[in-house]
């Protein structure tokens, strides 16, 4: 049950809310498909268990920045996947991730979500700019970035450590940024 102090954002489809324990399952559902995670460097999925994000959910603070948080759909509390804000760096830039279940992929919920992460971010933050790093390969993440005004600024391959090379693979990414200044909602 979505409690309205959970909620942190309203669409007009959407709530996007901290998770909870009852999310468990939602993110290891995420987590550990490879449909969902091989666009970020996990081909066979996180390895991770239920307890795992259970301490990590457990573990998270009142703030809506750097936490996980759980998209749902408004009308049904269907859960739809994730969203991250990262507060802005020293720098003044913050970042954002979007991660939904492949049976909401092509309603443009994306979008959406992103364009509430980056109202939210600039209402509520001094940031001077958000930041998002989609997969060379993820033609639909990157329709989302320049859907809501996102610039390609770089590009760049983010290498995990060797240790990890046995289920991790490289993620060749654009660096895609959305300015303040510039931001119309």
């Amino acid at each position: 049950m979505t409690s309205a102090i959970n909620i942190v954002i309203e669409t007009e489809r959407l709530i996007i809310r901290r998770a909870t324990v009852e999310d468990v399952d939602l993110f290891f559902s995420l987590w550990t498909d490879p449909e969902v995670m091989t666009n970020v460097g996990f081909p066979q999925g996180l390895r991770t268990t239920r307890d795992n994000i259970r301490r990590r959910i457990e573990r998270q603070g009142a703030s809506e920045f750097d936490e996980l948080l759980v998209v749902e759909l408004k009308l049904v509390k269907q859960p739809l996947g994730e969203c991250f804000m990262h507060a802005p760096n020293d720098e003044g830039v913050a970042s954002t991730d979007v991660k939904l279940i492949p049976s909401a992929w092509g309603n443009k919920f994306g979008i959406e979500i992103k364009r509430a992460l980056l109202t939210h971010l600039f209402a509520n933050t001094d940031c001077v700019a958000v930041e998002a790093t989609p997969n060379k390969e993820n033609v639909a993440s990157i329709r989302m970035q320049e859907a809501v005004g996102g610039v390609r600024i770089s590009e760049g391959t983010f290498e995990f450590p060797p240790e990890m090379s046995a289920y991790t693979a490289p993620v060749h990414h654009y660096v895609y940024r959305v300015e303040r200044a510039t931001w119309a909602p």
